[in-house]
């Protein structure tokens, strides 16, 4: 029931307090969220030495729940996601990328009457995307220490890119953004999505109001202290943080 009562919580400090007043539907997001839960199960495919889970959900609505939805159906799919995504990883399925929920009227359901329907495979599903790796320039050899190569610097490694990626400055932005320090070509990435932030004794990872939420070694993150070895996961990116090489 973790993860569960982890939605419970952010739809009711999200949708809620957003739209307080106006969640009158008789389609509660914990059901929702129980359904697709379900059909993921449900849909999971066996493979060799790994299960995969599906990574396209519809929710088909009554008409009349869909237009109670409306005003923050956008919202509400976006926590039926990172549901999705949690409990995909607490039953250790596989994700060949973020799941999508979307939402469509039928005409046939009654009011608090729903359906859900997963697909193994999304037409618009790819692989991460590859950086570029001239977009990140390596460490400065006059900053480099003798053993490791890194100098004094914090680096972040990311997959695609084949050196470290130093930390300069008090602030090194993530996001889709050309003008991100780590540029990414994630589409699961917001645009400037997350910040490395210097402080006096290292550095901490802050989520810029991301829409698909920044997440620190597997668990959803607003902003906290790095420690080497540490992993953030922004989009379907991910970034192993290093610290400067000590001695």
């Amino acid at each position: 029931m973790g993860i569960l009562s982890d939605f419970e919580d952010r739809v009711a400090s999200g949708i809620e307090g957003l739209f307080a007043g106006a969640f009158r539907s008789p389609v509660q997001p914990v059901e929702l969220a129980t359904a697709l839960g379900k059909a993921m199960d449900d849909g999971r495919a066996v493979g060799v030495g790994r299960v995969y889970a599906p990574l396209a959900y519809t929710v088909a609505l009554s008409r009349d729940d869909n237009d109670k939805l409306s005003a923050f159906e956008s919202t509400l799919a976006g926590e039926l996601v990172t549901y999705l995504a949690d409990h995909a990883r607490e039953q250790n399925y596989e994700l060949s990328g973020r799941p999508s929920v979307s939402f469509t009227v039928h005409s046939d359901l009654r009011l608090g009457r729903f359906r859900v329907s997963a697909a193994l495979a999304s037409p618009a599903a790819a692989p991460v995307p590859t950086p570029h790796a001239s977009a990140y320039p390596p460490v400065n050899p006059a900053d480099a220490h003798p053993a490791t190569g890194t100098g004094d610097l914090a680096t972040v490694t990311l997959e695609g890119v084949e050196h470290d990626v130093a930390l300069r400055g008090d602030q090194v932005v993530v996001g889709r953004l050309s003008d991100c320090q780590i540029p990414l070509t994630d589409t699961n990435a917001s645009r400037r999505h997350a910040a490395f932030m210097r402080l006096e004794d290292g550095w901490a990872i802050e989520d810029l109001g991301s829409t698909n939420g920044t997440r620190l070694n597997g668990s959803p993150v607003t902003r906290a202290r790095l420690h080497d070895g540490d992993v953030v996961e922004v989009g379907l990116s991910r970034l192993v943080f290093h610290e400067p090489p000590r001695g």
